[in-house]
This record gives C-alpha cells, sequence and structure tokens, in this order.
C-alpha cells in the first residue's frame, strides 16, 4: 500500500469504471493503436486521484517540465510526484518526488532522481546512466527507512546482486512508463527493457491486450490498450500483485489510469481530466 504511493507510482480506483454499452454499436469496430507521436508536449501535467477501496487517499501529479542538458545530451525533464491527503497521513504521511531525464534523440534514462519523506525522515536518490560506457553512478542520502512489502525481496537481491553495471538503452522507474508512448505498440504483444532499480538491473517483460472502450466516471469514453509487466521487479516491489497501465491509443498514449490489485482490495489511480488534443 505504501510502495504505491511511492512509486510511481501511482495507483487509483475507479469508482465507476463501466462502459455504457448502449451507447456503443451492436457490432464494435475494430480499434487502432495509432503510431505515437514524435516528441513529447512541454509542459503537460496530468493529474491522478489516488483511491483505494472506493476511498480517496491521495493525488499525484506527472509533468513535463521542459528540455534540459544533461551530461552534454538534451533531455526531456520528467516529474512525478505523489502525496497522501490529510485522511492517509492519518496512517502513512509519505511523499515522493521523482525527476527523469529522458535522452530525446536515443529515449533512455540520463538521470533519475528520488526525493522520499516520511514522516520527518528525508531520503534523496540520484542515478546518472552513462548508456555509452554501460554504467550507472548510485548515491543516496538522508534516513532510507527500509520498504519490505514483498516477502520475496531479500531472495531476490541474493539472486540479483547490487552493480553499477548496466546494458545499454536501460531505463529509470519513470522513463519506463515513457518508452511506451513512444513505442509502435501492437496488441497481444510482448515487449521487454531493463530497468535498474535500488541498483540492479531487472529485465521487464510487458505484455499488451486487445485495446478496448473504457468509460472514466466524469472523465470521459476512451479507446486504451492495458499494459501489465511480467517480472521480477513486479515481485520485489509489490509482492507478486498484478500492476496495469491503460494508456490511450490515439498517438499521445496518455496514461489515463493505473491498477493495483492488493491482498485487501484494488488501488487504482484515475486521471482527473484529460489534456485536449
Amino acid at each position: 500500500m505504501r510502495k504505491i504511493i511511492v512509486i510511481f507510482t501511482a495507483i487509483l480506483l475507479s469508482l465507476s469504471g463501466l462502459s455504457y454499452a448502449r451507447n456503443f454499436s451492436a457490432k464494435p469496430q475494430k480499434i487502432i493503436i495509432l503510431p505515437p507521436a514524435k516528441s513529447l508536449p512541454l509542459k503537460e501535467e496530468l493529474h491522478y486521484s489516488v483511491e483505494w477501496l472506493g476511498l480517496p487517499v491521495g493525488k499525484i501529479i506527472i509533468k513535463t517540465e521542459g528540455i534540459e542538458d544533461i551530461n552534454g545530451h538534451r533531455c526531456y525533464h520528467v516529474s512525478a510526484q505523489a502525496f497522501p491527503n490529510s485522511f492517509m497521513k492519518h496512517f502513512y504521511d509519505i511523499e515522493y518526488k521523482v525527476d527523469a531525464f529522458i535522452d530525446t534523440s536515443r529515449l533512455f534514462s540520463r538521470r533519475f532522481s528520488k526525493t522520499r519523506r516520511i514522516n520527518n525522515e528525508v531520503n534523496y536518490v540520484l542515478i546518472d546512466f552513462y548508456q555509452e560506457k554501460n554504467e550507472a553512478v548510485f548515491l543516496s542520502e538522508g534516513s532510507n527507512v527500509n520498504f519490505k512489502i514483498s516477502p520475496n525481496r531479500d531472495e531476490l537481491e541474493e539472486l540479483n546482486p547490487a552493480t553499477d553495471k548496466i546494458p545499454y538503452g536501460t531505463q529509470d522507474l519513470l522513463s519506463a512508463l515513457y518508452y511506451f508512448r513512444f513505442q509502435e505498440i501492437k496488441e497481444e504483444t510482448n515487449y521487454s527493457i531493463n530497468i535498474y532499480y535500488n541498483r540492479r538491473n531487472w529485465k521487464m517483460n510487458f505484455v499488451t491486450k486487445k485495446p478496448f472502450k473504457k468509460e472514466m466516471r466524469k472523465v470521459g469514453i476512451f479507446n486504451v490498450v492495458e499494459i501489465s509487466p511480467v517480472a521480477e521487479l513486479n515481485d520485489y516491489i509489490l509482492g507478486k500483485r498484478k500492476f496495469s497501465v491503460y494508456f490511450t491509443t490515439d498517438s499521445r498514449r496518455i496514461p489515463i489510469m493505473f491498477v493495483l490489485n492488493t491482498a485487501i482490495g484494488p488501488m487504482r489511480g484515475v486521471i482527473q481530466k484529460a489534456p485536449p488534443e
């Protein structure tokens, strides 16, 4: 539960995510996944409501901050913030601020930073990715309160030792989300990428499903495709709980919903307002 607010993160529940079947054609048309846009919209800002078992527990804000130079490379600067509401603070007072710097031409991570606050304890992580050298420089400062939601975390760390070596094209947790916004996505296809997390390389396999229509209460009806990771990193962070992201099938690939199935019920993150096309 805490880890979801941490990450991306990012995970919300739609109180009424049912489709209005009566508004759709009796013979549904095939939904096409359009080619992706060639660049990110600068100053894009996406707001999500985090809900658990139908109760609002926090907010997530994802932004495209602009383009910056990182170690001589032009990069998209994207950020994500996650914070609890006043109700949730009575149980877990946690905030996250994550920044990723994505190479504008090669579309992989050049830098990642994370600031996490738990009550009065603050931890800061910085990772510089030297992709051409197959190296990552990792820095962690401040209090490092340990989260262990997954019962298999210690075992997986032994099987996958910490390293500063990375394969070319490695992503961080946030840039991995944007990876799919740039891809020619095909339905019912597997995609494999490497994510560097907690000084370890994790091979992630993502499975895309058939696109369909999805209604978001008070937001609208969208053509979407569900993408779910199947990998040890999912087990390492969440403990074998299914996590899915729903992207629009238009060229913008807007992530309109995040879904996590927990042991005591689903958490979902629903976008509050879709940006205009």
